[in-house]
């Protein structure tokens, strides 16, 4: 069986390489539910649709143009923010 490293695969072939991993996993189960072959398969598509995740949320928390500055230069007027 193969296994794909995860963390270097682009954030755009992550929902591919979750597809391919469940693929290997219906192989890899087909004779045994229980053998350690269906184990590491498993492990792998919980591995790639956790880093899948992790994908999208980061692209949901860089998508404002305006906090990402905002991260960089926090003391410019555009980015303060204050109390009341």
């Amino acid at each position: 069986m193969y296994v794909a490293p995860v963390a270097a695969t682009p954030d755009n072939k992550l929902s591919d390489l979750v597809a391919e991993s469940v693929k290997e996993v219906e192989q890899a189960c087909a004779e045994n539910l229980v053998s350690s072959e269906c184990a590491a398969a498993w492990d792998v598509v919980e591995e790639a649709s956790a880093a899948a995740s992790h994908a999208r949320n980061r692209k949901k928390e860089s998508s404002d143009p305006l906090e990402n500055y905002c991260k960089d230069n926090p003391e410019t007027d555009e980015c303060r923010t204050y109390d009341n």
